[in-house]
């Protein structure tokens, strides 16, 4: 069959088949009423209805009991396994056990987060759905969005600052930001203050492609513009370069926590108003609902607080 009658099943009381399947497994009317909870009569009323649908007798009399017809035995099978698949399609979210989990969740995240987040998250999943692998997608921070409504991944975190109606956000956490900077070439006051940024050459990198950032947004809105002498296409670049160069590198601070090895290199915390960088998890409306997306979801933000501490918030949008 290419398609669905559906005037048909509008006709057809699928109750019959749970009935159906009740007589044959009981054979008989009284037993198999009191497996469904209902009265005789009601049962004997269905029964009467299965034999004008299929045009047979379904059950039969044969001494003090009953016995299914040949026609009977023959659709047995078949309604057994549409109840089965029905009770599978209709089953609750609730009923989602992950350590039965096998298959592939892809998702993007930035190298930072990658290096810092994905550790934990890994942990987690192995922990509670040892049969599902994690898959981290190379897509650009600035094209994740993009392969999620396309269904490339399941999954992206990062700084988005445009979203749709379609994505379901969640605020992980909300990133400070550092000045790195290598202080056998620079001397650098503390507090770093707005001003301060300008005197040096930078190296910057974004979270978010070419377009400028949330540093430069301020520094302009305070009349001031810092000199970017490089461009790393990503922030693990920063310490070697700043190590050997008299430049500065404003990066967010969880960036910072991947440079803790490089003990020659100051890092000190930027206390300025409106600097910070909302992370957040990202997935479309397209899985909600979705008792897997949710799961791996609420993992990441688990994963997120755990590492985060303080800074992790529960918020949606």
């Amino acid at each position: 069959m290419d398609d669905i009658d559906y005037p048909a099943f509008r006709r057809l009381d699928l109750n019959l088949l749970v009935a159906f399947d009740a007589l044959l497994r009981e054979g008989g009317v009284s037993r198999a009423a009191d497996r469904l909870c209902i009265g005789q009569p009601a049962m004997s009323h269905a029964l009467a209805r299965l034999r004008e649908l299929f045009q047979d007798d379904i059950l039969y009399r044969e001494g003090a009991g009953m016995q299914p017809t040949a026609r009977a035995l023959a659709l047995a099978p078949r309604i057994r396994r549409l109840l089965a698949e029905a009770q599978a399609v209709t089953r609750s979210a609730a009923e989602f056990d992950p350590a039965q989990v096998t298959g592939d969740f892809r998702l993007a995240l930035t190298d930072p987060l990658e290096a810092l987040l994905l550790p934990g998250l890994v942990a987690r999943i192995r922990a509670r759905a040892p049969g599902l692998s994690l898959s981290v997608r190379p897509i650009p921070a600035s094209r994740q969005l993009e392969h999620l409504d396309a269904g490339n991944i399941n999954l992206a975190l990062g700084h988005f600052p445009e979203v749709r109606e379609v994505h379901e956000v969640q605020l992980l956490f909300r990133a400070g930001f550092c000045c790195v900077f290598n202080p056998a070439l620079l001397d650098m006051p503390s507090p770093i203050g707005l001003a301060d940024l300008v005197r040096h050459p930078h190296i910057h990198t974004s979270y978010t492609g070419d377009a400028p950032g949330l540093t430069d947004r301020l520094l302009a809105d305070a009349g001031l513009q810092r000199h970017v002498v490089a461009q790393a296409a990503s922030p693990l670049a920063i310490p070697f370069v700043v190590k050997q160069s008299p430049l500065l590198a404003v990066v967010p601070d969880l960036v910072a926590r991947l440079f803790a090895a490089h003990a020659d290199l100051a890092i000190e915390p930027l206390a300025v108003a409106g600097l910070e960088l909302p992370i957040s998890r990202v997935t479309h409306r397209r899985e909600r609902g979705d008792p897997l997306t949710g799961f791996v979801a609420d993992q990441v933000a688990q994963a997120a607080a755990t590492l985060f501490g303080e800074a992790a918030a529960g918020n949606s949008r």
